[in-house]
Formats: C-alpha cells, structure tokens, sequence
C-alpha cells in the first residue's frame, strides 16, 4: 500500500468491508505494526507503540463510546484535562468545540444522544488537541439521512474554515463523491487507484445524446 494524502485535502478512502481501511488507518495511529516500510505524518515517521505523531492526529472510531452520565460539556472537560489542557484554556476550548459542531449549549446527557449527536460529540473530541489531521472510520454507517447532513457539514467546515485533513473511510461511494477531494481506492490491501475529485469524475462521466421529435 502506497498512497499519499494532500494536505487540507479530504480524502475518501475507499472499499469494501474487509478490504484493509480500518487496518490502514490504526497503522497510521501507531495502534497496529505495519509489515514494512514507512509511514510518516507531517514530516514525522510514525513508530508502533509510540504517540509522538498522534499529538497531529484526532481519531474517530466507527463505533465511538462516550461516559453516558456526562453531558458533551463535562465529557469534553474530563478529556481534555486528559490531554493536558488547564483552565480558563480548557472551558474556552470546549465551548469553542461544542459551538463549531453545532452542540453548543446542548446540557442533556450523552446517554439520550442520537447517533449523528454523538458523531459530531466525537468529531468535537477528535479536536481537543488541535490537530492538523482527523480520521474518521465510517463516521456515517447507521446514520439516518439528517444524520449524515449534519456529519458532513461539519466535515466541509473545518476542512475550509480551519484548513483541517481529513481521511475518511466509508463503503457509502454516493456520500463520499459530495465530500471528497481525493480518493484512495483499496482492494485487499493493495491500492487499486488514487485519484483526484476531477479524474474521478472523468472516469464515471457518460455521454448520453436525447432526440426528440419536434
């Protein structure tokens, strides 16, 4: 596997279930040990084990679990003294996050959190540490059609507004055509193809020629 994502860009990583997206992506985290070769993340080589590089990365499961007594205020809070933010630094932070994923003010507890509320609790908490990539695993399996509504809108605008990477699996090609930029294509481990948005849309266009009778 080799492949190589843009910076600022959003890119659909693409395959079937078992096609080695979820293995990809926890090598990249350092989570799994790659059989050779290199991967390195903004500039830094990645090292089995280790977390230096993840300090550039927020990570999204595709099953993500939260404390569900908490509300998003005090989960924030609780993870981001994890990560070592102290106060006022630390409320401002959450606030601000809270604000951008559209969970602002929301003080009900996470437990009767919807499934695309929860997404976009993670998507907040995958940018505590104010990285420079976010991974996301199938953020929108199960999601119903709001759901991904407001997932992807959240994606597009810290990918504009903060200049925020994202890798993005998903199995879902309808959703990741309106969001992506880049594609990397996988089959059995191995990357069939990667391409950008345009060269995409190139390969899948057809002409198509209408007569009609005047």
């Amino acid at each position: 596997l080799d492949l190589t994502v843009p910076e600022h860009s959003i890119f659909g990583f693409i395959g079937q279930n078992g096609a080695g997206k979820t293995t990809t992506m926890k090598t990249v985290l350092g989570l799994m040990k790659a059989d050779a070769g290199d991967i390195f993340v903004n500039g830094e080589k990645v090292v089995y084990g280790q977390t230096d590089t993840n300090r550039h990365i927020g990570y999204l499961p595709d099953v993500p679990e939260f404390y569900g007594f908490m509300n998003p205020m005090e989960y924030l809070r609780f993870c981001g003294e994890i990560t070592g933010l102290k106060q006022p630094q630390l409320d401002e932070r959450c606030r601000e996050l809270l604000e951008l994923v559209g969970l602002g003010g929301e003080k009900h507890r996470i437990k009767g959190f919807s499934r695309g509320m929860r997404q976009r609790l993670g998507i907040a908490l995958a940018l505590v540490g104010d990285p420079k990539l976010i991974v996301l695993d199938e953020p929108i399996n199960g999601l119903d059609p709001q759901g991904i509504a407001e997932v992807r809108e959240t994606i597009e605008k810290l990918n504009k507004e903060r200049n925020i990477t994202f890798i993005i699996s998903s199995h879902i090609l309808e959703e990741l055509f309106k969001i992506a930029t880049n594609y990397g294509i996988i089959h059995n481990g191995n990357l069939l193809q990667e391409l950008t948005k345009e060269e995409l849309m190139k390969k899948c266009s057809e002409r198509i020629e209408l007569k009609t009778d005047d």
